[in-house]
């Protein structure tokens, strides 16, 4: 892919000069050294020179322009160029100056071709005077970044090389659309499938990152800056084992060939519209009820904690789950060399064999944490009723005030009876407050305790679905083969039979 930057050219003599010798170290080395740095030059006119002195002319005949001429910057990834490659820079020059010809078709131009970038990345200079030749007005339409980039990347897909973003009039692809596309069992299909559920298993990156690792599929992510422009792009991949490959290894496929919603812009944007609408049902949402108003009687989930007790998984879902791991337990050991028998073999071909025993742990497991965070949540909902016992026991101290003989003696203890009031309500808020949130802690971390082993069951069942399609395959690969070999065999038969009877002819 090729990356565009245009800038304006007061001076033309100057950046001539630069892309020339360099500047600073450099050009003082390749003028000792009778050197320069073009690695390739074309452009309209005997020499480079004499490109100048037109620009420089022109401006000088025309006090009203303010530039000589405009700069633009092509570079290209090391991937589609390369800077060892004779053909591959004056296929560079070649585009430069066919470019030039886009933007102002009309105007002299001169291209140098650069390879001692820092990035390593063939590179052109292609310098436009600021002339028209057939109008004698300056070039000032269509030397904006935007048309320039678009006219790039039009030559550019005409030149055969890739474009940054969709094909321009292409529809954003949906993986829910694109895998019908792939046969079932197909690698592709396969990848495609378990990226899409770690997305919509997730609400963030690092969800994201962990829904994928629990499915074994590796990111990927590439960034690369251009020297020149200082644009930076990033792309991804995502690198999974082929189970129904040759040598069962990873593969890896880039997440643009597979849908445009897998990309990390398609990631993002399904993020940032799945956060959009938890906002706006957390702005629907009724109200809370105020402490002083809750009643004694216990309160039932509010709609913004909704009850997860009616998650049940099969015992099949268990043994299949088994099966998956086993086999995955036997790839591991096969890519380090390590025997795959073992402890953790033989809990896998146990639990494989009694799927009841692994669904009662799992859902002993389940239950446990319902219940710790169903107590959590008791105990926090109980802290927002009030505290009577150090309140009552301040009344019977103000009505024990009350009943004294002397009027000095009710008084005081009135007075004593409000200030012990008032200090037991300051500690009660406090001892209240921190109470509560260290409920609030429980309640949180018993909430994400519960989710999580929801969650590892909800993975189970979800692990398992990608491999329907694949015993499907399995399966008729298997029935195919049969159908052939008896084929085969019954045809062996006929012949012998058809050969016996001429025998006796």
């Amino acid at each position: 892919m090729s990356t565009t930057h245009i800038q304006p050219l007061p001076n033309v003599y100057g950046r001539m000069a630069y892309t020339e010798l360099g500047e600073g170290k450099k050009r003082t080395e390749n003028i000792q050294n009778g050197t320069n740095r073009i690695a390739a030059q074309m452009g309209d006119g005997d020499s480079r020179e004499e490109f100048v002195r037109f620009c420089s002319a022109m401006k000088r005949q025309n006090q009203g322009r303010e530039n000589e001429g405009f700069e633009v910057r092509v570079s290209w990834a090391p991937e589609e160029l390369s800077k060892d490659d004779p053909e591959d820079i004056q296929r560079a020059c070649e585009y430069g100056y066919l470019l030039c010809k886009e933007v102002a078709p009309n105007a002299p131009c001169w291209v140098t071709v650069h390879t001692d970038g820092e990035g390593g990345c063939v590179h052109v200079h292609a310098t436009i005077a600021n002339h028209d030749l057939e109008t004698g007005n300056a070039i000032a339409h269509g030397t904006d970044h935007a048309t320039v980039k678009r006219k790039n990347d039009q030559l550019s897909r005409q030149m055969g090389f890739s474009v940054v973003g969709p094909q321009p009039g292409a529809q954003r692809t949906r993986w829910a659309d694109r895998k019908s596309e792939f046969e079932p069992g197909a690698f592709e299909r396969m990848l495609g499938n378990r990226v899409e559920e770690a997305r919509n298993a997730s609400s963030s990156m690092d969800e994201f990152r962990e829904e994928l690792r629990l499915r074994g599929v590796e990111l990927n992510e590439v960034r690369k800056v251009d020297k020149e422009t200082g644009e930076e792009t990033v792309g991804w991949s995502y690198k999974a084992h082929d189970p129904l490959g040759k040598t069962k290894r990873k593969r890896r496929r880039r997440a643009s060939n597979l849908a445009d919603d897998l990309t990390k812009e398609g990631v993002e944007a399904y993020f940032e519209e799945k956060q959009r609408q938890a906002e706006a049902q957390k702005e629907d949402a009724p109200a809370p009820v105020p402490v002083a108003t809750v009643a004694a009687e216990p309160q039932s989930d509010s709609p913004a904690e909704p009850s997860f007790d009616v998650y049940e998984v099969e015992k099949s879902d268990v043994a299949q789950m088994a099966g998956d791991l086993q086999r995955a337990h036997i790839d591991r050991s096969r890519e380090s060399g390590e025997p795959f028998m073992g402890e953790r073999y033989g809990q896998l071909m146990e639990a494989e064999r009694h799927p009841e025993e692994q669904l009662a742990k799992l859902q002993a497991e389940v239950d446990a944490a319902r219940r710790e965070f169903h107590d959590s949540k008791e105990a926090r909902d109980a802290l927002n009723h009030p505290c009577p016992n150090l309140l009552a026991g301040a009344w019977v101290f103000a009505k024990a005030g009350r009943d004294a003989k002397d009027p000095v003696s009710r008084m005081m203890a009135d007075m004593t009876a409000m200030m012990l009031r008032m200090l037991l309500q300051q500690a009660m808020e406090e001892q209240r407050r921190r109470e509560r949130e260290a409920a609030e802690r429980r309640l949180y971390e018993s909430r994400k305790n519960m989710w999580d082993a929801e969650k590892r069951l909800k993975s189970a069942e979800k692990a398992l679905a990608h491999e329907d399609e694949r015993e499907e395959q399995a399966k008729r690969v298997r029935l195919q083969e049969r159908e052939d070999k008896a084929a085969r065999r019954a045809g062996g038969r006929v012949k012998y039979g058809a050969d016996a009877d001429k025998q006796y002819e």
